[in-house]
Order: structure tokens, then sequence, then C-alpha cells
């Protein structure tokens, strides 16, 4: 019986570490479609991640590394960044982008691959009928969404709608939307207005 949890222990710690690698390996390739596969379309949206107590040049490598995991079959995540303060920077989508990467992207920005830093990281959208994990209580409200101080699985991000009802979307498979008795995090305004956002100067990571 030792010998068979032993075993099942490596086993598991093998996986950990494959899943680590792949996605090092993901985030340092550049590779991306040919310009004329799917081109981006400007689309109206209000996605907005505000991202502080970063630098500049580690939060360009961020984005860098999360478009190099998602765009390498189309470009779907065209990320917008400009700076509000010193520390302080939004990342707006222009081109849109589907709720599930959107989630994915706010996670990443928490946790991104081999970058040390304590970020703080605070997301809004309108959720819409169609979207990933959508629920008939969060459905055409403004949703924001956040990583929990005491969350230890890192493959989730939670979500609080304007009227404090809490999610917790897990990446993996069966764990997409629960349903919380209350939200980690009550619902606030976001931090910066959209529409000053976008008339900053900024860079697109595509």
């Amino acid at each position: 019986m030792k010998i068979l949890i032993l075993f099942g222990a490596i086993v598991v710690v093998c996986l950990i570490l494959k899943a680590c690698v792949s996605g090092n390996t993901l985030s340092q390739d550049t590779s991306r479609p040919p310009d004329n596969v799917n081109p981006p379309v400007l689309k109206n949206n209000d996605k907005l991640i505000i991202v502080a107590k970063v630098t500049y040049q580690d939060i360009s490598l961020a984005l860098k590394r999360f478009c190099n995991m998602y765009n390498k079959e189309s470009g779907k995540a065209v990320l917008r960044l400009s700076s509000i303060n010193s520390g302080t920077f939004a990342v707006t989508f222009p081109y849109d982008i589907d709720f599930a990467t959107f989630c994915f992207a706010v996670n990443f920005l928490k946790y991104p691959v081999d970058i040390k830093w304590d970020a703080q990281v605070r997301a809004w959208a309108t959720i819409k009928q169609g979207d990933e994990w959508v629920t008939e209580k969060s459905v055409n409200k403004k949703v924001m969404l956040y990583l929990a101080e005491d969350d230890k699985e890192y493959d989730n991000v939670f979500l609080t709608t304007q009227d404090n009802i809490g999610y917790k979307l897990g990446f993996a498979a069966g764990e997409e939307t629960q349903l919380l008795p209350f939200p980690q995090e009550l619902y606030v305004k976001q931090t910066a207005d959209y529409l000053l956002v976008k008339a900053l100067e900024y860079e697109d990571f595509k």
C-alpha cells in the first residue's frame, strides 16, 4: 500500500512539472499565424483590467508572454496597455476578447510565468448572453473579477456581480461556475474611467 501511495505521489509531481514546463515553453514561443488569418476587427466593449504595484518592464513582459500562449492560431487576444500613473496600468481590449480568455488574462496577470511580483489585479466587464460561464444570475450585469487572497489553487478567478452575487470560476473541467453563499469580495466600481483610459497613450500587444 505504501508503495502504491508513493508511486501515486510521484505521478502527481511529474504531471505538475510537465504542466509547468509546457506553460513555460508556450510563453516563450513567439510564432504567430499570417496577418491575413482572422484579422481583428474593432469592437466596442467595456472589458478592463487594472494592474497595480508593477513596473512597465514587467507588465510588458507579462503581456508578451500571454500573447505567446493565446495567439498561436489567431490573433484573438490583442491587449492594449496604458499607464495610469507610476506603477498602475490599464489593460483594455480594442478588438474585444471572449469572456473565458479575459478570465485567463486576469489570472495570468496575477500569476505570470517566470515573473515575481505581488501585483494587485482587478477587472471589470459586462457579462452578455452567450458568454462562457454565464448564469441567469449574472447575465447582462456589470461584474468585478479578482483573485482571492486565501485561494491556493491558482487556476480560478472570482467574480462578484454589481448586486453582490459571488462566483468562483474554475478552469478545471467540472469546476467552471460555482455559486458562492456570499462573494469573496463585495463589488466596487472600477477604479479608472474606461473612456478616460481609452484616451491615454497606449501600446498594443498581440
